[in-house]
């Protein structure tokens, strides 16, 4: 909200109007800044600003009716002056392209900024049908033995499904806060799909793990995908050694539970057998005195 603001403040100021644009993940964008090629000695540049970021410069017309297209060869983000605009194009638009997005032009003698155009660019996560199966195989093995943990995955986007990631978590017996264990991205599972781009893709992903008694408690998958993040079912694993040790360990608890016991029910009874004793011997002391008092 803070940084919204200030974006309108800063547009306010130059005169210059916020557009809102928004586009799903995957499609490319093209924004264009209306250039006046009779105009020379003015540089024009195209700047980001993304939340939490500093100004990012994505590219600029070092010769103003150079036609040429400027900025890295390989990037996504491209721009390139046309007959009247200086356009700016990103390939493939993800979620992390969501920002305010601005044509400054610079006068090169002067040094004077002005915001020909400013954008706010939305990028959309489409419906991706996102679902997360997991076989619940909770169950007791022994300690060395090896356990195939699966994950199925399925979306009927094929577009936001090229880019995700199956991570495997773990929490003990205790019940503490899970721990990442292992993470796989989208090329280590097996997937069926119809087309490159088309139809749903399905995809299982396996976890082979050989137990040991550190390794008892819940598994579970979570598949990052599409702007989301899904759980799959819980698999809860023991290893006989640990339930074995559990057992001891219960035994124990109880052994020491009864040794106190007897402990608290001897003291009283002690205690009152000995007081049971000094009163009768107060009270034979007391006989006797009688008795020779008597005499």
């Amino acid at each position: 909200a803070i940084l919204f603001e200030i974006v309108m403040f800063i547009s306010s100021l130059y005169k210059c109007l916020l557009s809102e644009k928004s586009f799903d993940v995957g499609q490319t964008v093209t924004l264009q800044c209306p250039r006046d090629s009779s105009e020379t000695n003015t540089l024009l540049f195209w700047i980001r600003l993304l939340p939490g970021n500093v100004p990012e410069s994505l590219g600029g017309t070092p010769i103003f009716n150079d036609p040429t297209s400027y900025g890295p060869t390989l990037s996504p983000i491209k721009t390139k002056q046309e007959p009247g605009s200086f356009t700016l194009s990103l390939n493939e638009a993800n979620l992390n392209d969501t920002g305010f997005y601005y044509c400054v032009k610079v006068q090169s003698l002067t040094k004077m900024m002005i915001f020909n155009s400013a954008t706010f660019l939305k990028i959309k996560a489409p419906d991706s049908a996102l679902s997360v199966e997991s076989p619940d195989l909770s169950g007791t093995v022994d300690s060395g033995d090896s356990v195939d943990l699966q994950c199925w995955v399925q979306t009927e986007n094929a577009q936001c499904f090229k880019e995700h990631m199956v991570l495997w978590f773990r929490s003990g017996l205790d019940q503490s806060s899970p721990g990442l264990v292992y993470a796989q991205r989208n090329s280590s599972g097996q997937c069926d799909r119809r087309a490159e781009d088309q139809g749903p893709h399905k995809c299982l992903y396996t976890f082979s793990k050989s137990i040991s008694p550190s390794d008892a408690g819940t598994h579970r998958c979570a598949v990052a995908a599409c702007g989301q993040i899904l759980f799959g079912n819980k698999t809860k694993i023991d290893t006989k050694e640990m339930i074995w040790d559990l057992n001891k360990a219960n035994t124990a608890l109880i052994l020491l539970s009864s040794i106190f016991g007897l402990i608290g029910l001897t003291f009283p009874i002690c205690w009152t057998m000995k007081k049971l004793k000094k009163t009768n011997k107060g009270r034979d002391k007391q006989k006797l005195q009688v008795r020779h008092v008597r005499r």
